[in-house]
């Protein structure tokens, strides 16, 4: 089964409490399968949107990664 891991930069204005505050974070990703296949053809710094779960790395670490069960150039 084919699998790429890559990291996803994300900023956005977002409002809490009634205040917007600027957000700005990476979270690394692994995508599986023909998607893994597909991701594997974008260019770096892509504008991608995703969806999938948040998981631990693996059992022995506090690591969440993306599990992207689909995603798309935007």
């Amino acid at each position: 089964m084919a699998v790429i891991e890559f990291t996803v930069s994300h900023g956005s204005r977002q409002k809490e409490a009634g205040v917007m505050r600027q957000i700005v974070f990476d979270v690394p990703v692994v995508v599986m399968g023909e998607q893994a296949l597909t991701v594997a053809g974008f260019e770096i710094d892509s504008r991608v949107r995703l969806t999938g779960f948040l998981n631990k790395k693996n059992h022995m670490s506090q690591q969440l990664v993306l599990h992207s069960d689909q995603i798309e150039l935007i």
